[in-house]
């Protein structure tokens, strides 16, 4: 009876502590979300998403980046830093998937053969593809470009893409070759 009562007391404090600890996190991205809100509405944007950078940037490459995307800027934040691209600077926002060719599709391709036969290497292959987030813009009369990996981002870099072409107003431009 007594080992019992001990066994009973041990269950209710660990699922107690397991409860508190689930409580603390829920707390704490409750906090985190509130937060990149209230950038997102200062800031204008009317999406934000995170991406790592891969270059164009005055940041090292693969940086974990927050982007908001709004009307009239795009921003990049990361510790505190703001970097910005008036939209009416903005020429171009695409969404780019690799060609899948190279070692890291044919490396992808293997491993899932491993795992799971046929099926898997062209899963493998598939996942092995990058994506990328390309933002070319005009800055001091010349054309530059920001590169984002957009692996693991969800559909914002797609949802961006295709928000720019539908509200993007290109200005005519006559090029002579």
């Amino acid at each position: 009876m007594e080992d019992n009562i001990i066994a009973a007391a041990i269950i209710i404090l660990f699922c107690g502590g397991l409860a508190y600890i689930s409580y603390r996190g829920y707390k704490k991205s409750k906090r985190a979300k509130r937060a990149k809100e209230a950038t997102a509405t200062r800031l204008g944007a009317t999406m934000s998403g995170t991406l790592k950078h891969v270059s164009g940037l005055p940041l090292a490459k693969g940086l974990t980046v927050e982007m908001f995307y709004g009307p009239d800027k795009i921003v990049f934040k990361k510790d505190g830093q703001e970097i910005s691209v008036a939209r009416d600077k903005v020429t171009g926002i695409d969404f780019v998937t690799g060609d899948g060719s190279g070692r890291k599709a044919f490396a992808g391709a293997a491993s899932g053969k491993y795992v799971a036969g046929g099926a898997g290497a062209a899963v493998g292959a598939l996942a092995a593809i990058d994506t990328y987030l390309i933002i070319s813009y005009t800055s001091e009369g010349q054309s530059k470009s920001v590169k984002l990996d957009a692996a693991g981002s969800g559909l914002f870099p797609s949802k961006v893409a295709k928000d720019f072409q539908k509200t993007h107003k290109p200005k005519r431009t006559k090029i002579e070759l």
